[in-house]
């Protein structure tokens, strides 16, 4: 089964730096409008992609970002 267009995306913005420096740029913290401005960013770009999965990795981001800054 080939993978879906949404997927195709997913996996081309994991491998960029776009999920991980919005993280440090807000130090692990964020509102609802930063996410819909990263939201408006990414789907400009990676269109179709699923925002549910964008978030999931973007926690993982946001975890290992705060346990870095714990040392």
């Amino acid at each position: 089964m080939s993978k879906t267009t949404k997927e195709v995306n997913l996996a081309k913005l994991a491998k960029t730096t776009t999920l991980m420096n919005f993280v440090k740029k807000n130090k692990g913290s964020w509102d609802h409008q930063l996410w819909e401005e990263l939201c408006d960013k990414i789907a400009k770009k990676y269109s179709p992609i699923d925002f549910d999965q964008v978030g999931i990795i973007l926690e993982e981001k946001k975890n290992k970002y705060l346990a870095l800054q714990k040392g």
